[in-house]
């Protein structure tokens, strides 16, 4: 596993995830508190990327399948840090958005073609351990980035945070240029093999959309990145703000968040094997099932504040909250290396980068819809009710996946695609 073009990637995802992660979440307090911009303009600053990954995913996944994933990498870690220099001059909420909208572009290139690439590595019956070393980098660097930028944000200035994210990215794109090796076109290859191997083919949209055990992924990937997408946006508001816990923290929004991701990060390697040793489904559907209650009774947990000192600064932290995500994030980790590794026994099938463009466009549709549906929420329910919608919405992904693995177990991949017309190479 450990090979060059695994542990370059892995490092350049965990720098990556850390720089993207100090921002992310600051966006929608800085548009509200500093710029203050509309409930709409809030939810737009955290998903308005989600917008053109959606635009751009199918053609970065045919890309990738026709040129390899190496070169999409550099040009989305350059794209990406671009933007972040854009926030340092954005005093209109408009401009924010405008900026997170060519955020996207970058994301739409790096997220599916880095899953893709460890999708190539990934030998058969192995596909949850790669995933699952793989996700500590995107879940420990998602995770350190909001603690880091909450306390810049903090100690220095929202622009402060722009800044090093914009720096982490652009770094991490050189080293992906100079340091990661190429793979070539479509197909698997072995970890310890210099050329590839024939495998999965680049098929067209409609053989890849119709492969049952893709349709049960996507569905859940959906639901559950669009409580994300709700849930997400409004959590720093909820936790900073008087019509949430009050705590005027941001440093703790990136205390909850880290706490979140880290720790589930930490056990994806474990839960990783797990997932190449016991039945997939199980593990999605009993993991978000988890993280569904957990999200669902946030509205109902004791409002107490603890005042604590970190580093010699006095900051006030809400202790169930913080305790409601620990539990989550356990729960996630059971859930999300499970499931990826099914995307990544769908791109043998259908084309990895195809596939794993599929997951990313999921992502971006629930992402975007979340956050849009959130600010609606929020305006006519009050903001601790998003909490109770995004529980609702994992859960409707569970009940989805489920009924879907349960079709796809009666009818493979394989025999949908011999149903087809054979693909061509032209055939989008």
């Amino acid at each position: 596993m450990l090979t060059r073009g695994f542990v370059v990637l892995w490092i350049a995802m965990a720098v990556a995830m850390a720089g993207i992660g100090m921002v992310s979440p600051l966006l929608p307090v800085y548009v509200r508190e500093e710029l203050h911009g509309p409930e709409l303009a809030v939810a737009l600053s955290f998903s308005g990327l989600a917008v053109t990954q959606l635009a751009m995913s199918p053609l970065v996944g045919r890309l990738g399948d026709r040129h390899g994933p190496k070169i999409l990498i550099v040009v989305g870690f350059l794209i990406y840090g671009a933007a972040g220099l854009g926030y340092l001059f954005s005093h209109h909420w408009a401009l924010v958005i405008a900026f997170r909208l060519l955020s996207g572009v970058g994301a739409a290139a790096i997220f599916p073609m880095a899953l893709s690439y460890v999708g190539r590595l990934a030998p058969p019956g192995r596909e949850g351990t790669y995933m699952g070393m793989y996700a500590v980098a995107e879940t420990a660097g998602f995770g350190l980035g909001p603690l880091l930028g909450g306390a810049v944000r903090d100690l220095v200035s929202s622009q402060a945070a722009f800044l090093t994210m914009s720096v982490a990215l652009c770094g991490t794109g050189l080293l992906a240029l100079i340091a990661l090796p190429a793979v070539r076109g479509s197909g698997h290859r072995h970890e310890d093999d210099e050329e590839e191997e024939p495998g999965s083919v680049a098929r067209p949209w409609r053989e890849v959309a119709r492969m049952p055990i893709v349709q049960a992924a996507v569905a859940a990937r959906v639901c559950v990145s669009t409580s994300w997408g709700a849930g997400s946006t409004f959590l720093a508001v909820y936790v900073v703000s008087s019509d949430g816990l009050n705590t005027g923290s941001a440093t703790f929004v990136g205390i909850v968040l880290a706490a979140r991701s880290l720790l589930g990060g930490l056990v994806q390697p474990l839960t990783g094997r797990l997932a190449d040793r016991l039945n997939r489904r199980y593990l999605v559907a009993s993991g978000l099932g988890i993280a569904a209650v957990c999200l669902f009774v946030i509205p109902d947990l004791p409002k107490t504040l603890v005042e604590a000192s970190i580093l010699g600064d006095q900051m006030t932290t809400a202790p169930w909250l913080l305790l409601v995500f620990v539990v989550m994030g356990m729960a996630e980790a059971f859930a999300m290396p499970a499931q990826q590794a099914l995307f990544v026994e769908a791109g043998r099938q259908g084309g990895m980068g195809a596939v794993m463009s599929l997951n990313q466009m999921a992502s971006s549709l629930g992402f975007l819809s979340g956050s849009l549906l959130g600010a609606a929420v929020v305006s006519a329910f009050g903001l601790p009710s998003v909490f109770r919608f995004a529980g609702l919405l994992v859960f409707a992904g569970v009940v989805a996946f489920w009924v879907l693995m349960r079709r796809a177990q009666m009818r493979p991949a394989r025999l949908v695609i011999r149903e087809l017309a054979p693909a061509t190479a032209g055939d989008d």
